[in-house]
């Protein structure tokens, strides 16, 4: 069994160190790379600022801000991270750093004229993926871990619930499938609003979760 410490300064974590028993185990292990051999490509390695971790670094002085960019997508002064991953919220609020969702309260029905509201920040990863992006990041992964509760079975963003109209899952209040797909291109145009592209985006994620 491996131990580790984490360790952080302020709200930032630094490094996770191994027990050292692990390395003794392993001394005698003989790696052989095969520079010829290609099984698969990789697009790159990234990160995600969801979950108001975003929020937590726009609270850092600029230059606490400036050095974590760095360290996180920099190719000369850090890990240089290629892609950034963003959460779609869906939550009517912060709480238990929820993500906040572009329509927080149903507009009365799938059918209703949308009530999106956008305050140019999104959790603070607008922010972030600018700043990734001026470091050379090209890929920005936007991904919902859940449609907004009034889209759902369970009237929930958690909790498991299906969307409203998939199969095997009809709501009073309607289809959601239409609404929600919307909701999603809207997210997007936002961020087209303030010169950010989504490159990728995702409708779910941990489906028997959220």
């Amino acid at each position: 069994m491996v131990s580790w410490l984490s360790l952080a300064v302020g709200a930032l974590p630094i490094i996770a160190v191994a027990d050292h028993s692990l390395v003794a185990r392993q001394s005698n292990a003989v790696v052989t790379v095969n520079l010829d051999q290609k099984y698969q490509i990789i697009d790159g390695f990234g990160c995600s600022e969801a979950f108001q971790r975003a929020v937590q670094m726009s609270r850092l002085t600029e230059a606490q801000q400036q050095y974590a960019l760095d360290l996180l997508f920099s190719t000369t002064n850090g890990a240089g991270l290629s892609i950034l991953r963003n959460g779609i919220g869906s939550s009517p609020d912060m709480s238990s750093d929820h993500m906040v969702s572009i329509q927080p309260k149903s507009p009365g029905g799938p059918s209703s004229p949308p009530q999106y509201v956008w305050d140019g920040s999104d959790n603070k990863q607008l922010w972030v993926s600018q700043e990734a992006i001026k470091r050379g990041v090209k890929t920005i992964y936007a991904d919902a871990w859940s449609a907004p509760g009034y889209m759902k079975t369970n009237g929930n963003d958690a909790n498991g619930g299906s969307l409203c109209g998939v199969s095997g899952a009809s709501c009073l209040s309607g289809d959601w499938r239409q609404s929600y797909a919307n909701y999603l291109v809207q997210y997007i145009k936002y961020y087209l609003e303030a010169n950010v592209t989504i490159t990728h985006v995702g409708f779910l994620n941990e489906p028997e979760l959220t």
